[in-house]
């Protein structure tokens, strides 16, 4: 570790974005691992309580800033995620130690405090839908901010998506197609707006394939480090017993035809720019008629009703409305 761990806010923190089951949460795992870096997540909460920032305002007034600091205290996933998990930083030191009265540097205190109670010298965010943010927004949350933008084949994240157990995600080949469309291209769309140097994009292809190569790569980007090249030792020691071989191109024998061309259809021009082999390049970009809107609307309905995870959904939007609720009542 390294000797100074109480100067993390003049560090850049470290984002980790992509689409759903494109690989976020094991690099986050590795990040956390090799890295001078701790990685959090909040399932969203960063993102959504910003959507209503407006009604904190001004920050520069105590009571405002110090209502937004018990609100975020009391999201539900802040409570399972940061609090239960060992954030020591109390609301009171929160409002103490906060460098400037804006909504980035709260996030950096709170995230800040999280890396220096594991003694690391930087701290991360990692939130696969924060790609879906424009890139002004996200910049007005992560100013100084470097992103990792991780993009895994359409057809394998899809097909993941079917298949997650617990997790609400799209059930459906064609909205799955749709939603990792969304995904990337609005984190693509992140790396053209900011500044050079604060965008890397890493394929999940690579990273399987040449694990030690790619998270050297990616610690490259991060500055790599005084002790740099002992963490890259390291890295090639011991990454070999993470890796899940095998974890790629399952579509290819697990996914039935339509549900590849499906996909395709959707998704296949983007896979082709960036460089994905088409099954059915015909298909590509070809539009929907109405009537087929119709039965796929209905297809969807199906899935979310009968496949997903129905319980983890309505958790979800039950606090999506909690933290509503909050920001409307100025009391």
């Amino acid at each position: 570790m390294s000797p100074d761990v109480t100067h993390t806010s003049a560090l850049s923190p470290l984002l980790i974005i992509g689409s759903p089951r494109s690989g976020t949460t094991f690099l986050a795992h590795m990040v956390n691992r090799f890295f001078d870096v701790h990685v959090c997540r909040d399932n969203g909460t960063l993102a959504r309580i910003y959507k209503h920032l407006s009604r904190y305002e001004p920050l520069s007034h105590d009571m405002n800033l110090k209502r937004l600091i018990s609100h975020i205290y009391a999201d539900h996933y802040i409570k399972e995620r940061l609090i239960a998990r060992g954030l020591e930083l109390s609301e009171e030191e929160v409002f103490a130690r906060v460098p400037r009265r804006t909504y980035a540097a709260l996030i950096e205190t709170i995230y800040g405090a999280i890396a220096t109670e594991r003694k690391k010298r930087c701290w991360g965010y990692k939130y696969a839908s924060l790609a879906r943010m424009t890139g002004r927004h996200v910049n007005d949350i992560f100013p100084t901010a470097q992103f990792i933008h991780i993009i895994r084949d359409a057809r394998e994240v899809v097909l993941s998506m079917r298949r997650s157990p617990t997790a609400a995600l799209e059930r459906s080949w064609h909205f799955g197609a749709v939603d990792w469309v969304s995904h990337v291209s609005a984190g693509r769309d992140i790396g053209r707006r900011i500044e050079p140097g604060r965008y890397f994009e890493l394929r999940y292809e690579h990273l399987m394939a040449e694990p030690a190569v790619a998270l050297t790569e990616v610690l490259d980007f991060c500055g790599g480090g005084a002790d740099r090249d002992a963490r890259v030792e390291r890295i090639h020691r011991e990454i070999g017993s993470l890796v899940k071989t095998g974890n790629t191109e399952k579509w290819r024998t697990q996914a039935p035809a339509d549900g590849i061309r499906q996909i395709e259809r959707v998704a296949g021009p983007l896979l082709h720019d960036l460089g994905y082999t088409l099954v059915n390049p015909h298909v590509a970009g070809t539009p929907v008629g109405p009537a087929e809107v119709v039965w796929l609307y209905a297809d969807r309905l199906f899935r979310n009703l009968f496949q997903s995870k129905l319980s983890v959904m309505g958790k979800y939007r039950l606090e999506v409305l909690k933290e509503r609720w909050r920001a409307r009542v100025r009391a």
